[in-house]
Order: C-alpha cells, then structure tokens, then sequence
C-alpha cells in the first residue's frame, strides 16, 4: 500500500470524528430525554469533548504515528537519510511531506482552540435550540 492512499484513509477516519462532533448533539438529545436543560448541555458538552479529544489526538498525533510505523521510517534519526533509510523510495517523498508538516502547535493546544472557539458554542446553539422545540411542542 502506498503512503499517500494511508494518508488519505486516515483523514477520512478525521473527517469521521469530526462528523461525530457535529451530530453528537442531535444524538444526545434523543437518548436522553430530560426537560432539563442543563442536563442537556452538559452531556453533550461531554461528548462532544471526548470527540474532540479523539479528533485532535487522531489526525494530530496517531494517524501518522501508525503511517511511520507501517512503512519503517524512524522519527529519532538525526539526519534525513537516518530517518528515511527503511523506507521505500516510492514512499520517501510522501513520508518526508507528513514528517515535515507535523510541527507546529501541539495537539493540546490545537484542542483547547478547537473546543473553545468551535465546538462549544456550536454546542450551546444546538442545545438551546433542542431546548426550545422540546419547551415549545410539549404541553
């Protein structure tokens, strides 16, 4: 298998989790039924947190963990030809590109952005909306 086909089914598994993130606030509020609505919020500010973690740990940190283990290439090396000599040439070009693009901010702060200036208020609007059809459509 090809480096760069890994690459784009792992981003497909973080396209997923991201999917996740967006619906578990409609999932939550069918499963649990209650008037309450910080109870409502809570559980999915919950969720929607442990999704969250997995995205970012995913895409961030694992998915190319996984792809430098299956093709050999050796993240401790001190040069590029260390790091690269397990690696096929077919799949040199592609693991250099991952390596290369995986510095930058940390995972945990990327999720601290994330949660903050995403997925909480996207919880707090969907849950205030549930809120008020449940409030609205019950006698």
């Amino acid at each position: 298998m090809m480096a760069r086909a890994l690459e784009i089914i792992f981003s497909l598994v973080s396209l997923l989790a991201f999917l996740l993130i967006l619906i578990s606030p409609f999932v939550v509020s069918r499963k649990f039924k209650s008037k309450n609505y910080f109870e409502l919020l809570f559980i999915t500010i919950l969720t929607t947190f442990i999704f969250s973690l997995f995205f970012t740990y995913w895409s961030e940190v694992l998915s190319d963990k996984l792809i430098y283990t299956i093709f050999g290439f050796n993240e401790d090396g001190m040069s590029d030809l260390e790091r690269l000599q397990n690696v096929s040439l077919a799949n040199r070009q592609t693991i250099a590109y991952i390596y290369e693009h995986s510095f930058g901010i940390g995972w945990p702060l990327q999720l601290i952005m994330l949660y903050i200036f995403m997925v909480l208020p996207y919880s707090l609007i969907i849950c205030t909306i549930i809120y008020n059809k449940r409030k609205k459509h019950s006698p």
